[in-house]
């Protein structure tokens, strides 16, 4: 048998992507083949027919509750905070209230994050000016073959007068401060590139202080909060110099998005 070659196919500049959002760039740099299949060719993997509720709805659920309480309670957290962000829970499981998985495992877990949010949410308050959730923003970036625009949806960002912390949700384990720092993960830094030159929409150019995970597991713990310990700024630069750099590299047409 003769082994066959991963795939090193080379589009045309035209059919390249001009416009990506943080997520997809973490898939750009592990799995360069992935890009390929899903901007170019427009592949998206299908799920079984008739399968359960998985780890992305409930992630799409939590994040869909924490959304609908922050711009519920923007100026000021209600007095039953758990009980409020439950509600929020249960507008978004409505649509997964008739599964049996989702009633009896699903919900009581929710229930003890937002105990744990209820707990911690009055400290990461203090001293914020304003707080938006699931804002959307982009930064422009000059390449060989023209602009290039980097996209982002963040979770949540916090505004003081200080800078601004950004937040991003997890159901699952979130990257450490290792993978962050090396560029692996680069999705939240990233968004402080873009929140560094004012690209979020609603909030001003700022410095930013802070890049957070939040983990909604509803397990033991229920919640966890966790602070990337690097200048957040310094990692913006150096993502988006990377980026840059990447963009320029994918703007030969000698350039293969090769599979790893």
């Amino acid at each position: 048998p003769a082994p066959v070659r991963a795939p090193e196919p080379r589009p045309a500049i035209k059919l390249r992507p001009r416009r990506l959002s943080v997520s997809d760039i973490e898939l750009w740099i592990k799995n360069p083949y992935g890009l390929y299949a899903r901007h170019i060719l427009g592949l998206e993997a299908l799920s079984p027919l008739g399968a359960a509720p998985g780890p992305r709805e409930k992630g799409i659920i939590i994040h869909d509750a924490l959304s609908r309480f922050t711009r519920a309670h923007e100026k000021a957290l209600p007095a039953d905070i758990a009980g409020t962000l439950m509600d929020a829970a249960d507008e978004a499981l409505a649509d997964y209230a008739a599964n049996a998985r989702v009633r009896a495992f699903w919900r009581p877990r929710i229930a003890r994050f937002a105990a744990w949010f209820a707990a911690t949410e009055p400290v990461r308050r203090k001293g914020i000016s304003q707080i938006v959730t699931e804002v959307s923003g982009s930064r422009i970036l000059e390449a060989p073959r023209g602009p290039f625009t980097l996209r982002a949806r963040a979770d949540r960002i916090d505004v003081s007068p200080g800078g601004v912390v950004i937040t991003d949700y997890k159901t699952g384990a979130p990257p450490n401060d290792k993978a962050v720092a090396d560029g692996i993960a680069p999705q939240l830094p990233l968004e402080a590139a873009i929140a560094a030159e004012g690209g979020f929409a609603g909030i001003t150019k700022a410095a930013v202080t802070g890049l957070r995970y939040i983990r909604a597991t509803g397990g033991e713990p229920a919640g966890k909060e966790h602070l990337i310990k690097a200048d957040a700024n310094e990692l913006g630069a150096a993502r988006i110099a990377d980026l840059a750099k990447l963009v320029a590299a994918y703007d030969d047409e000698a350039r293969a998005y090769t599979a790893i």
